[in-house]
Parts: C-alpha cells; sequence; structure tokens
C-alpha cells in the first residue's frame, strides 16, 4: 500500500485517519460528494488499477435486489431508485370555520400518508461508477445503508418524537443530503477567503477543475477529499449526529463492512459521501459484524413493507439550484464536462492534439447559448463577436483564478461580463433563467423494460403522449386546447385536468374557461403548462393501488369523496354534490354522471343551508352553459334540477330577515347572489326548458323584508335597494322608505346598517338619490363626537363600494350641502380632477428643476 497524500494543516485527529484511508487491511475508504464528476472519474481509475473483491456502496441495503437493473445496457441515466413506504395515520378534525361560512367536507378518521425519496443517478455519480465498474470487474456490489424501511418514519424524513408528521407527508425527498457543507463555518471561511462564490465554487476551484491527469491521480484527490469532508464534520456535536441519523446509519455501514472483510479475501472499496468517512474509519474494526436485518418500526400507525422501483429520473430535479439536497448545480454543464473527459485522446497521443476539456466545453456551450438566444429572437440575443469575447474573458478569468481550465463560475461570470447589457437587477431576469435552465439541462433517463412499473404509469405516459406531452424532456411546454370546436382536444383537457385532480404534477392550468368558478365561460381556448418528470411518475406509484389507470384512479378518488359527504349527512351538503358533479365531468367520469346526479337530487331535498343550495344554483348554471366541452349534453335529469333549485332556494330565504348584527353583511351578499341566480336561470334558452321558474317569488320575499317589522335592518336595505333597481318601486316608494329609516326618532345603529345594506347592493344610489344624501347627512349631524366615532367603521365600510370619481362626486355633494352662500356653492360644483396639458408641463419642469437639485448636492443616485 502506498503513503496517503496528507494535505497541511490538517487537526491531529484528523491527520491520524489518513494512514488507515486507502488500503489499511485491504479496504479503500473512498469518500465522495455525490454526484462529483472527479470524484467519479478518479474511482474509476481506482477500481481498474486495484481490481476489488467487493465494491460497497453508501445506500439502502434493502434495495440490492435493484442493483442488476442499473447493470442493464438499456438503462440510460439519469435515472433514481424511489422509494415508498406507507401507513395510517389519523387525520385532524376539519375546522368548522366561522358561522355560516360554506366548506366541502373533507374525510375524518385515519387516512394513507406516504414517505418517498429518491436515490438519484447521473453518468458521472460516484455511485453509478461503483455499480457498472465493479460488476464488469467482476466484484461482488452491494448496498450498505440503513435500509429505507427504518428510515422512512424518523424526524429526519417526516416523522416526530411520536411519530407524527413534523413535515407534509405525501411528498418526495433526496436521500443523499449534503446540507452539511452549505452550512459548515470552516467550508464558508475558506470560501471567503479564497474568493468564492459559495461551496459550489470552492469544490469546483479546489476539485474539479483539476488537470485530467490530476483527477486520475485518485490517492491525492481522495486524500483531499477526506480532509474536505472531515473538516466540514467538525462543526456539528454528536448530539445533533446522533438525532439526524448520521452515526446510526455508520454505525449500520460499519457493520456490514466488518462483515465483508471476514467474507472475502481481496480489496473492498467502500463508497460513501464523505462526511461519513472519518466516523467510518474511526469505528469499522470495533463494530459488531452485521446481523439479520432489523424489523420495521411501527410507531404509531401500521406501516408497511416498503416499495422501490427505479425510475426515470431528469436533470430539473437533480440540480441543486432547483432544491435538490445533494450534488452538484448545473448537472447539464457537468454532463458535458463528463462526456469530454470521456472523449479526450489517448496517452499516447501528441500533446498539442490535447485540448484542456473544460475549454471544449466552454466554447460549446456558450456557441449553443448564443444560437438559442437567436432562434428564440430575443432582444438581447448574443452574437458571433460576443461569444468570441466570453470565451477569451473565461480563459483568462481560468488562469488568474490558477484553475486548470475554465469552470462553471468561470463561464458565468463571462456570460455576465459579455451577454448582459444593463444592471444584472434591471430587466434580466428572463436572461438568467434561461442560461439557468440551459446550463441545467433538460435531459430525462429511461429504464429497461425489465424494470417494471404500475399499470397507472403506462396510461399516463400513453393519455400524456396523445395529449401532445413529451416525455423524453423536462422542459415545461404550453398546451393549447379548442374546447368547443374540437372533440379530440376536450379528450386531452380531461387528461390534463385528471392530473391535476390526482395532484400528480404533471401540469398547471394557465387560462381559459374555468369550469369551476363559473367564469370566463365565454373564452374557447384552454391553456395549460405541461411536462413530464420523475416527480410525475413518483406520485402515480403512490396512487397504483387505487387503480390501473387514470380513469380508475380519479373514479376511486371521487367515491371516497362521495363517501365522505354521505357521512357528513345532508345538512349542508348540496354545493359539495354538484362540485364533484363538476369534477366528473372535468376529468371524464361520464359514466358515473347518473348516481352522481341522484346523489345530488337527494341533497338538494334535504339541505337546511340557503348559501349551500344558492351556490348549488349557480354551479348547475355554469354546467348547462357548458354543457357541450363538459359533456354533458342536455341531459334531462340536470334540467329537472335546474327547475327545483330556484324553489328550494326562495323556501329557505325568510330566516334571512333575522340575521344577527355580525352576520348581515354575508346574508346581503347571499341575498345579492340570490337575485343573480334568478336573472341566470330566467336568461337560460327557453326552448331547453331549463328556465321555468317565477321570478315574481322573489319579489314578495323582498316586499317582506323591505316594510316588515323587525327585520334586518342590512338585508332591509338592500331588499330597499333591489325592488328600485328591479322597477318595482318607484322614486316616491323610496323615499317614503328612506324618511322613515333615516327620519325623526331613527336609531344610529340600525340606519348606517340600512345604509350598508343598500350600498352594498346598489352603491350608486346614494349619489342618485338626493332624499338618501339628504337623510343621512341629518343624521350624522345630530351625532356628538363619541357617536361619530363609534359609527365610523361602519360609514367607511358603507363607502368602499365607490369609485374614486363616485367618491370625489360624493365629497362634492356633501360640501355643497354645507356651502354658506351661494359663490362658495358654485366654486364646489365647478370643481374638476382631470389634468390639463398645462399640468403635465408644470409637472415636468418641477421634476427637472428637482433632478437638478439632487444632482448639484451629489445625491444623483436618488433620481433611480
Amino acid at each position: 500500500m502506498s503513503a496517503v497524500p496528507q494535505p497541511p494543516g490538517l487537526p491531529p485527529e484528523i491527520a491520524a485517519l489518513l494512514p488507515q484511508l486507502l488500503g489499511d487491511e485491504g479496504i479503500f475508504f473512498v469518500p465522495v460528494r455525490h454526484h462529483s464528476p472527479a470524484c467519479a472519474w478518479a474511482l474509476r481509475h481506482l477500481l481498474r488499477e486495484m481490481r476489488p473483491a467487493a465494491v460497497l456502496i453508501e445506500g439502502p441495503d434493502d434495495l440490492d435486489a435493484l442493483l442488476p437493473l442499473l447493470q442493464d445496457p438499456l438503462t440510460r441515466t439519469p435515472v433514481a431508485w424511489l422509494c415508498q413506504a406507507t401507513r395510517e395515520a389519523k387525520a385532524e378534525p376539519p375546522d368548522p370555520g366561522e358561522e355560516g361560512a360554506e366548506a366541502e367536507p373533507e374525510p375524518t378518521g385515519p387516512r394513507t400518508v406516504t414517505s418517498s425519496s429518491f436515490y438519484p443517478l447521473c453518468d458521472y455519480s460516484p455511485e453509478w461508477i461503483a455499480v457498472r465498474e465493479g460488476a464488469a470487474l467482476g466484484a461482488q456490489v452491494a448496498l450498505i445503508d440503513l435500509p429505507w424501511r427504518l428510515k422512512a418514519w424518523e424526524r429526519r424524513y417526516g416523522g416526530g418524537d411520536d411519530g407524527e408528521e413534523t413535515q407534509a407527508p405525501d411528498t418526495a425527498r433526496s436521500q443523499m443530503e449534503e446540507r452539511h457543507f452549505a452550512h459548515s463555518r470552516y467550508l464558508n471561511a475558506m470560501a471567503r477567503q479564497l474568493g468564492c462564490v459559495d461551496h459550489h465554487d470552492l469544490w469546483d476551484r479546489l476539485f474539479e477543475l483539476r488537470t485530467p491527469e490530476a483527477l486520475a491521480d485518485w490517492r491525492t484527490l481522495f486524500a483531499d477529499v477526506f480532509s474536505w469532508c472531515a473538516m466540514a464534520r467538525q462543526d456539528y456535536e454528536p448530539e445533533v449526529l446522533e438525532a439526524e441519523l448520521s452515526l446510526p446509519r455508520e454505525r449500520h455501514m460499519a457493520a456490514h463492512i466488518r462483515r465483508w472483510r471476514s467474507a472475502v479475501s481481496g480489496p473492498i472499496v467502500v463508497v460513501t459521501g464523505g462526511f461519513h468517512t472519518a466516523e467510518l474509519l474511526r469505528s469499522w474494526k470495533t463494530a459488531p459484524p452485521m446481523a439479520a436485518p432489523a424489523k420495521a418500526s411501527t410507531k404509531k400507525g401500521k406501516a408497511t413493507e416498503p416499495d422501490a422501483w427505479l425510475i426515470r429520473y431528469s436533470f430539473e430535479q437533480l440540480d441543486a439550484l432547483n432544491g435538490y439536497g445533494a450534488g452538484m448545480p448545473s448537472p447539464g454543464y457537468y454532463q458535458q464536462v463528463w462526456e469530454a473527459l470521456e472523449a479526450r485522446p489517448q496517452r499516447d497521443a501528441p500533446a498539442a492534439a490535447a485540448v484542456h476539456p473544460l475549454t471544449v466545453v466552454a466554447l460549446d456551450l456558450l456557441t449553443r447559448f448564443a444560437q438559442q438566444t437567436r432562434a428564440q429572437d430575443q432582444a438581447d440575443a448574443v452574437s458571433t463577436a460576443l461569444v468570441q469575447a466570453a470565451a477569451l474573458q473565461a480563459v483568462r478569468l481560468a488562469e488568474l483564478r490558477g484553475n486548470a481550465g475554465p469552470g462553471r463560475q468561470d463561464l458565468l461570470d463571462a456570460i455576465r461580463s459579455c451577454f448582459v447589457k444593463g444592471a444584472m437587477d434591471e430587466g434580466t431576469r428572463g436572461f438568467t433563467a434561461d442560461l439557468r435552465a440551459f446550463l441545467g439541462g433538460t435531459r430525462i433517463g429511461d429504464v429497461p423494460p425489465s424494470a417494471g412499473s404500475p399499470p397507472l404509469i403506462e396510461d399516463a405516459r400513453r393519455l400524456a403522449r396523445a395529449a401532445g406531452v413529451r416525455l423524453d424532456d423536462s422542459t415545461s411546454r404550453t398546451v393549447r386546447l379548442d374546447l368547443y370546436r374540437k372533440p379530440s382536444h376536450r379528450e386531452r383537457s380531461r387528461f390534463l385536468h385528471a392530473m391535476a385532480y390526482l395532484d400528480a404534477d404533471l401540469a398547471q392550468w394557465v387560462a381559459g374557461p374555468d369550469f369551476i368558478a363559473g367564469s370566463r365561460l365565454n373564452m374557447l381556448f384552454e391553456e395549460w403548462r405541461a411536462a413530464w418528470s420523475p416527480m410525475v411518475e413518483a406520485r402515480l406509484i403512490a396512487l397504483a393501488g387505487d387503480g390501473a389507470s387514470v380513469e380508475a384512479v380519479c373514479l376511486a378518488r371521487l367515491l371516497r369523496e362521495e363517501a365522505a359527504l354521505s357521512e357528513q349527512g345532508r345538512g349542508r351538503s348540496a354545493s359539495a354534490a354538484v362540485a364533484l358533479l363538476q369534477r366528473a365531468c372535468l376529468v371524464g367520469l361520464h359514466a358515473r354522471l347518473p348516481q352522481l346526479l341522484a346523489m345530488l337530487s337527494a341533497h338538494l331535498d334535504e339541505d337546511a343551508s340557503l348559501g349551500s343550495v344558492v351556490e348549488c344554483g349557480h354551479r348547475l348554471v355554469t354546467l348547462w352553459r357548458a354543457r357541450e366541452p363538459l359533456g354533458v349534453q342536455q341531459n334531462p335529469q340536470l334540467a329537472g334540477l335546474l327547475q327545483r333549485v330556484w324553489p328550494a332556494a326562495l323556501y329557505l330565504l325568510p330566516p334571512l330577515a333575522q340575521t344577527p348584527a355580525d352576520g348581515q353583511e354575508q346574508a346581503v351578499r347571499l341575498l345579492l347572489s340570490l337575485r343573480e341566480l334568478g336573472r341566470l336561470l330566467a336568461s337560460l334558452d327557453e326552448r331547453e326548458d331549463a328556465s321555468a321558474i317565477d321570478a315574481s317569488l322573489l319579489t314578495e320575499h323582498l316586499q317582506r323584508f323591505a316594510t316588515g317589522a323587525g327585520v334586518a335592518p342590512g338585508v332591509a336595505g338592500a331588499a330597499t335597494a333591489l325592488l328600485y333597481l328591479d322597477g318595482h318601486w318607484d322614486d316616491a316608494a323610496l323615499d317614503a322608505v328612506v324618511r322613515q329609516r333615516f327620519g325623526p326618532g331613527a336609531q344610529p345603529q340600525e340606519a348606517v346598517q340600512f345604509l350598508n345594506g343598500m350600498m352594498t347592493a346598489a352603491p350608486e344610489l346614494l349619489l342618485r338619490l338626493p332624499a338618501l344624501l339628504q337623510g343621512l347627512d341629518t343624521l350624522v349631524r345630530q351625532w356628538d363626537d363619541e357617536a361619530f366615532v363609534a359609527h365610523l367603521p361602519d360609514l367607511r365600510q358603507a363607502f368602499t363600494g365607490l369609485r374614486p370619481q363616485e367618491t370625489a362626486d360624493l365629497a362634492t355633494k356633501v360640501a355643497q350641502l354645507h356651502a354658506t352662500d351661494e359663490a362658495t356653492a358654485a366654486t364646489l360644483a365647478g370643481m374638476h380632477y382631470e389634468t390639463t396639458e398645462e399640468d403635465l408641463h408644470a409637472g415636468l419642469r418641477l421634476q427637472a428643476l428637482l433632478e437638478a437639485s439632487l444632482q448639484r448636492d451629489g445625491l444623483a443616485h436618488w433620481i433611480r
């Protein structure tokens, strides 16, 4: 065993471990950074030189069965092991919300939560090299980390001390985290001393930017990596490492190493994240050999055996800049660096023919990015001259910084310097995002058929291809659908809505008719942003137990929601029932419509909530108006429900008169919504027999609200305004009610509430009716200061419905009421709020004087 090079300045306790690193007792501990081309390149040379009997890799030891898939020639990176475990957890009871609030019911009782994690691999992942090269050399390859089933519910992965989730369940996360490096005080201090942007830049400077010959010197490189990682570990106390599972994992890996050392006679290579290497060196000789695998800890709730698959992964998910917890940023860039290393001339080639791979990569990336800006017809498209300037600057920056060739940060600095015009914080967000996406890459890997996947994923892929979603990269693209004129586009829309309903993260609705809210129904086109990604497959795998197709899984979810709605009872459920009907139409579950319509009919009969019934009516109108794109096509049951919802709502209307003061605002809005529902029903095509309603029935209720004794003042005010607006009352009738409400003997609180109701229904009446304004003015003048302050919040709320110009007109009218002479009144009447050309010129002159003054005082930067 040759001596391990020792970097200068190491603490004695770390320096003492270096002689054991590479070859002590035939074990070669390889500290790596996940997804590092430098580590992968050096590891390849180590394996080919030492030809080990066994290669042990940091990874869950219950995934050994998936290792042969990585050796399959049809596997193309990036790929990932996806691990999932499920258990039952008790859901919190739903929040009942405020009095009178309408909410769709949620299921109560036990629910299933899923814990998911990815183990990603790419061409330049040291773990990928370890598996492929180790198998090619005839070595035994094994995983030695804690089983996934033991880690799934720990605090770090979503469970607290009592087994309850401390993070959101049903989310996927990486199990190759390297957050220790980002938070290391030692590494951050070194980065500042060397003038590096962050720990990624520091890593590149020290490791990735070595010459190919230096990268092949694996003894020196891994000694340096060990020192880097061991120093980063110095910031963490044992209690922290125990709590976050680092020490338990290292004890488990040490036990595996001890067993393997006893089982094989040749060299053993141990590939782990460098953060763990120091502890493994300290503990493996004294660790008890690995016994039988431990059983899963269930804690609270029943944990099932984990499921794991090899799935396709993407550079977008791999990119550290997108929140991924391990590895390098800009995987597209490092993939090209790796390919350039593999393509470089052999050692016996003439030295002049060997250009540094980093230089080749920098020139190629600059050229292709410039071509992309020109292809996109960007205003700041990059010319060939700028490419040449940026390439020269990147090379010179690398020389200045002592790099063997231009690295990622040299490239970024050259691009910012040569390609960006103006300040970086002004108008360059799109450019920066394009550059980041370009360096990140959009590549998606592939897995062999033998990897298997649930039928649900295959069905979703088939439908995605039919919907125009590309499966070979993760770039988000616009999908534009003509819903009213093209049946095939309606099918594509239903698939995208189905995936959104399943929270599959495939597509995001951008624009078009909103059939749930009932808005923009006149728009012909629907727009989505869609992209296939590993997150989609992870979500579908979690749902695979519900069915073998997208339709089946949507139906399973819908049936659960139907059951939950039935358990909630029928007191306030008509709106929730029709929402399920709408959702079924959107996602293409039309075979379920007869049952949903029957369920809605039953809920409508028993719903005791006016708000729920009115909302149900609005949703039914939306279904009727959009019946062609939603596929409801003149359903007789739907027409019957439209005829029944109006009398059902009117039957529940009388109690609105007794609304308490704190609920009057909501009651008024409910009354307005009911009136709008009547107008919508009356506007439906009478030939469809969907508008047979008696609008006069609402008028009778409004009459009682406006004139009856003991009616809530806000409700009475809204009813008064609606009767006048709909032509049932003339000016004289309105004037009589207003004088009664604001005249002698009127209670200030009730008068203000009456005004609030009127203004909510028709804010323009205060300007159109002199009697209303005069009555309010008379009432306010009778108040003392204390009464005015007490009623001021309600007055302010009443006036919020006025537009700015209307507010100004109201102020003018009030001022005219209090004018002391005819001249003042005439002046007030002639006031206007328009800006003339002369006013604009005066403002410009003042602006110029102000800028000159600031420049004279040395404050020119204030102007910007």
